[in-house]
């Protein structure tokens, strides 16, 4: 018993023999994936001017921004739990009145670390809400972030996290 898709490769193949691709139009020439035949008429044309003005559209503008944003959160407080980490090792075992200071003030930076990145998460939140409604398909918008899990993804104490939803 044949395959359907064997059959058809081997149709192809013996087509390829005969020459019949030989002479089609833009042969050895890039494909134009320009054309997209899901868009609007009228859609098509915009977004063929977007790319020909290394342009894009809004709303994929917005998911960039949205990545960076992200991106750049998590690296500022993994860089401070970092420095936090350090300051407090360097600090241990030592009992002097600036020794203390110096715990205070580490902890008071990890602490303003913790409610800015809180801050940068609910104003991506926000964007987020923002781009769900300009994009122009619906699976591709773009769930919110959640505060808690990405303090998790980023290794801060549940103590710490915490201490930063009861305020």
């Amino acid at each position: 018993m044949v395959h359907w898709g064997e059959w058809v490769e081997q149709k192809i193949l013996e087509a390829i023999r005969r020459g019949e691709f030989d002479h089609l139009p833009g042969k050895g020439k890039p494909l134009p994936l320009e054309d997209n035949p899901y868009l609007e008429p009228g859609l098509a044309i915009a977004y063929h001017i977007l790319r020909q003005n290394d342009a894009r559209p809004d709303w994929i503008e917005a998911d960039l921004a949205i990545r960076r944003g992200i991106e750049l959160a998590r690296q500022d407080l993994q860089r401070t739990r970092r420095w936090r980490e350090e300051a407090l090792r360097t600090l241990e075992g030592r009992k002097d009145p600036q020794s203390w200071k110096e715990r205070e003030w580490v902890k008071a930076e990890w602490e303003r670390a913790l409610r800015a990145f809180a801050r940068r998460i609910a104003e991506l939140n926000e964007q987020i809400f923002l781009y769900n409604l300009k994009v122009p398909i619906y699976w591709l918008q773009r769930f919110k972030f959640d505060l808690r899990e990405e303090l998790r993804a980023l290794q801060v104490p549940e103590t710490d996290i915490q201490r930063l939803e009861t305020g």
